[in-house]
């Protein structure tokens, strides 16, 4: 155990990727400027001029760093690490563009517990959803079981191979790791199984503390979300030939 810093925001960016729903992009940002005081926000856009969140709403897009990319749909995952290698801070929060920030985040706590205990990705909950998930091997290595399940547990910190996808972690591990610039979307547990099975980052979850997940659907967002060919990927890239969820849903490459 190491002695915790004292927590501040300052030391933190917060990394959001959108594309196609600048409203709820706004929403988060005006949330995270509801509840601290100046924060350091990336936001990275690669949606088409007409739906980019600093054309619908420049005023609040004043308050963050706007990356517009040139190029449209470059993916979730090269998305994300742009946001990544344009933050200055020690440490990042990812968000998601329909995540929104309440009193319930917590971020006190999480940044202590972080501090506190050997861990490299401190996921909170969102909503309903974002408790600590397993990974393991079914079916001779060629299925990989996504359960809900965890390596140890003080309180409500769990130790775990995923998380949600609102997290702190140091901004220097997550460059490193990356996201796969391949996997446009789908690419959630990708990343984890990478961080957890492969790079052995120690991952966990605070129980409580959480987001909400207000997820807002739009269609020209729901025809770039919706393409199974990106989970195909992930999987083959792995060597898996399909993929079991918590509920008991099988999906094959």
């Amino acid at each position: 155990m190491v002695e915790a810093r004292p927590f501040t925001p300052d030391d933190i960016t917060f990394c959001i990727k959108t594309i196609h729903r600048p409203w709820a992009c706004h929403r988060l940002v005006q949330s995270l400027r509801k509840h601290f005081n100046q924060p350091k926000i990336v936001v990275v856009d690669d949606g088409r001029p007409e739906f980019r969140f600093s054309e619908k709403y420049p005023d609040t897009a004043e308050h963050c760093r706007v990356i517009d990319l040139d190029r449209h749909d470059v993916g979730v995952g090269v998305g994300r690490n742009t946001a990544i290698d344009a933050a200055e801070t020690e440490f990042i929060f990812l968000l998601d563009d329909d995540h929104v920030i309440t009193p319930d985040l917590h971020l006190d706590r999480v940044y202590e517990r972080f501090q506190e205990h050997d861990i490299d990705i401190l996921g909170v909950r969102q909503g309903g959803g974002g408790r600590p998930l397993l990974f393991a091997p079914l079916m001779n290595g060629r299925r990989i079981w996504m359960f809900r399940g965890e390596h140890r547990r003080i309180g409500p910190l769990a130790w775990c191979d995923m998380s949600s996808n609102a997290f702190l972690a140091r901004r220097d591990a997550i460059a490193k790791l990356r996201w796969d610039p391949e996997i446009k979307t789908y690419e959630h547990w990708e990343f984890f199984y990478r961080a957890s099975h492969i790079e052995k980052l120690k991952v966990a979850v605070g129980e409580d503390c959480m987001v909400v997940h207000a997820h807002v659907g739009a269609k020209p967002y729901g025809d770039l979300r919706c393409r199974p060919k990106f989970r195909k990927l992930g999987l083959r890239k792995h060597g898996f030939h399909s993929m079991r969820y918590p509920g008991g849903g099988i999906v094959h490459a």
